[in-house]
C-alpha cells in the first residue's frame, strides 16, 4: 500500500493541490484575523471546518481522482496489481494532504494570535488553550477523513465540479443544522461541528458556545459526545472506504 500512496505523491508532486493545502488553511486565519479580530482563533477554526476544509478535501480528491480517470484509467490497467491497492494510495495521500492543511492551520492560528495579544495588545474574547486547539486539530483530522473516499467515490460517478458543489452545499446545511441534534453521530456531516463545540467552545453558527446565544443548549458542552462522535467517524471512513474500493475496482475494470 505504501508504494502507492508514493506513487499518488509523485504523480501529484507539480499538480495545484501542494499549493492548496497551504493557501487554504492561511486564508482563514488571515480573514479571521482582519474581520472578527476579538473572536480570532476560534472563527479561525469554526470558518475552516464549516466551509473551507470541505472545499479543500474535495478539491484534492477531484484533481486526483482525474488525473488517471483523464486517460481511461489506461495506467492503472496496465499494472500488475489490483486496483483496490490504487484507491488505497489515493486515499492515503488525500487523508495525508489534510493532515498537512491542518497542521498549518493549528501553527498559523497559534502565531498569529501571539502577534495579535503581544505585539499589537489585543484581547479576544475567547481564547481556547493551546491544548484544546491540539485536541481540536487531532479531532478535525479525525472526523474529516471519511470525506476523503467519500468524495474520490463521487468524483469517479458525477466528475469533480457537481462532486465539489453536492459535497459542500450538503456539508454547510447538514453540520449547521444536525450537529445540534442527539442524533448528531448518525450523520457524518454533523460530527466535526458538533465536537468542536466542548473542545473550543464554538457553535456551529460560529458564536461562541455560551448560554445566551442563538442555537445554544448546555449538552452541546458535553464531552460525553467525543467518544460517540470519534467512533462513529472511524465506522463511516470504513464504509465508504470499502465502498468506494469496489467501485473504483468496477469503474477501472469497466
Amino acid at each position: 500500500m505504501h508504494r502507492f500512496y508514493k506513487a499518488e505523491k509523485l504523480k501529484n508532486r507539480h499538480s495545484a493541490i501542494g499549493r492548496l493545502t497551504i493557501l487554504m488553511p492561511l486564508i482563514s486565519v488571515i480573514l479571521s484575523a482582519v474581520l472578527t479580530s476579538r473572536f480570532f482563533t476560534i472563527d479561525s477554526y469554526n470558518w475552516w471546518y464549516m466551509m473551507l476544509f470541505p472545499g479543500l478535501v474535495s478539491l484534492i480528491c477531484g484533481l486526483a481522482g482525474q488525473r488517471d480517470k483523464k486517460m481511461g484509467n489506461r495506467s492503472i490497467l496496465t499494472l500488475p496489481e489490483d486496483p483496490k491497492h490504487v484507491w488505497d494510495g489515493k486515499v492515503l495521500y488525500v487523508i495525508r494532504e489534510a493532515a498537512v492543511a491542518l497542521i498549518v492551520i493549528f501553527a498559523a492560528s497559534v502565531v498569529i494570535a501571539a502577534i495579535l495579544q503581544r505585539g499589537m495588545q489585543m484581547s479576544f474574547a475567547v481564547y481556547p488553550s493551546l491544548g484544546s486547539q491540539v485536541a481540536a486539530t487531532a479531532l478535525l483530522l479525525v472526523t474529516f477523513v471519511w470525506q476523503v473516499p467519500f468524495c474520490l467515490m463521487l468524483q469517479q460517478i458525477m466528475g469533480i465540479f457537481p462532486m465539489l458543489l453536492l459535497n459542500m452545499g450538503t456539508y454547510f446545511v447538514i453540520a449547521a443544522t444536525a450537529s445540534l441534534k442527539s442524533y448528531f453521530f448518525l450523520i457524518p456531516q454533523a460530527i466535526a461541528s458538533r465536537l468542536m463545540c466542548s473542545v473550543i467552545g464554538v457553535l456551529p453558527n460560529g458564536l461562541p458556545a455560551r448560554p445566551g446565544e442563538m442555537t445554544f443548549s448546555p449538552e452541546l458542552l458535553d464531552t460525553g459526545a467525543l467518544l460517540p462522535g470519534i467512533v462513529a467517524s472511524t465506522l463511516w471512513l470504513a464504509i465508504f472506504w470499502i465502498a468506494g474500493r469496489k467501485l473504483y475496482e468496477r469503474t477501472v475494470r469497466g
